[in-house]
């Protein structure tokens, strides 16, 4: 049974499987319910979480507002800050992000490859019965004291089994379990999944390990860069606490949003100011109420701006209570007359007075040219450095 929608939308008069109920509910990704127009049937809804997935026999496709080929340059300037050559992905381009991405990741791995799989140094430890490389004497008398042999020892061994390769062979595992891919993709990530037969596939993790660039493996950037957001974003959790069993490609929009637009202030401010991100702190100061501001922006040790960054529908929903009352904790916390609320789509008004703080609203669209957003967030940048600095008495503004 396959279930499609959009973005943040609904299906109902549903018949599902209790294992397929039971698992939705656990996930983030979905809400699930009784449909109250059909009695015995459900109703599931998308949240935030773009892409497909499978479950109890049950696949889910979740279309995305962004076009695929601007999301996947989203997501490589969110997760490794490199500015995305269209062309890596121009000439895939579909409306369904699993064949867009499938194609740009082959795309890019393929031409990676074609110079000859990227070779490297890793270091081994093993018991052997002849020294290779150098003994290690610490292991060698905690295991095996007063015994030669086996013989504790550690070397470097020259191989294809490196974090690049890896990378490239557990994204490639990953998206042939996806459904729907065409003859042709599967074809290309089978003999892709061939090539690097001697490596060990890297498994779906929310933090992948990054490479460390040199002029060494540089050819390899954009196919791991694009295997290290298929592994990140494989990896939702149907199951339970570390479970990746369930085959899946969801991108949390909410993160990218959050990424998007943090990363762009910092650096369109990082010579003037010290911008942090999501960092934690306390809104007391017995510190008993734990925050996490997404973006809170100071002058020396002095914050002097706070913003938050919210992935919600607001031009028809409106702003709710919640988001208000959050910026005005804010607000409170680092002395400030104004704290700033960022949506992905223009908010009904410009502003909110609430006593004596501001709550102002911004706009920071995703499916605009890169371009264009660009120049929003160096827009919203300049506006928060702008922003009053203006204590309320609280000492926690330090």
């Amino acid at each position: 049974m396959r279930i499609e929608l959009d973005e943040w939308a609904s299906a109902g008069d549903l018949g599902l499987a209790p294992g397929a109920i039971q698992q939705l509910a656990r996930s983030s990704a979905f809400t699930v319910g009784p449909d109250p127009d059909s009695p015995g049937r459900w109703m599931l809804a998308a949240k935030q979480h773009v892409g497909i997935a499978r479950v109890d026999g049950l696949e889910l496709r979740v279309r995305p507002k962004v076009p695929p080929d601007r999301l996947i340059e989203l997501l490589a300037a969110s997760l490794d800050r490199i500015a995305w050559d269209h062309r890596d992905v121009a000439w895939a381009v579909s409306d369904d992000l699993i064949a867009t991405i499938a194609g740009a990741f082959l795309a890019t791995a393929e031409r990676a490859l074609n110079r000859g799989i990227l070779q490297g140094y890793v270091t081994e430890e093993a018991d052997l019965y002849a020294v290779r490389g150098r003994i290690d004497l610490s292991r060698q008398m905690a295991r095996n004291p007063g015994l030669p042999l086996p013989v504790a020892v550690t070397y470097d061994e020259y191989t294809t089994d490196i974090l690049e390769n890896q990378l490239l062979a557990g994204a490639g595992r990953l998206l042939l379990r996806l459904p729907g891919l065409t003859n042709s993709l599967q074809l290309r990530l089978r003999r892709l999944e061939y090539q690097l037969l001697e490596v060990t596939p890297m498994r779906p993790s929310p933090t992948p390990p990054p490479v460390q660039w040199t002029r060494l493996n540089l050819r390899y950037r954009p196919a791991a860069v694009l295997a290290r957001i298929i592994l990140r974003w494989g990896a939702l959790d149907f199951e339970g606490e570390g479970s990746t069993d369930a085959p899946a490609f969801m991108v949390d929009m909410n993160q990218v949003f959050e990424d998007v637009v943090g990363h762009g202030v910092r650096e369109a401010l990082d010579s003037k100011l010290t911008v942090d991100l999501q960092r934690g702190d306390s809104l007391d100061a017995q510190r008993q109420i734990p925050i996490r501001p997404d973006i809170v922006i100071r002058k020396g040790s002095r914050a002097i701006a706070v913003a938050d960054v919210k992935y919600k529908r607001v031009a028809r929903r409106g702003i709710s209570s919640e988001d208000v009352f959050q910026a005005l904790a804010y607000a409170t916390r680092y002395g400030l007359r104004e704290c700033t609320l960022v949506y992905p789509e223009q908010p009904p008004v410009e502003r909110l007075e609430v006593g004596e703080v501001t709550i102002s609203l911004a706009a920071v669209e995703l499916d605009q040219p890169s371009a264009q957003r660009n120049a929003s967030i160096r827009a919203l940048a300049e506006r928060l450095e702008q922003a009053s600095a203006l204590r309320s008495g609280s000492p926690a503004a330090q």
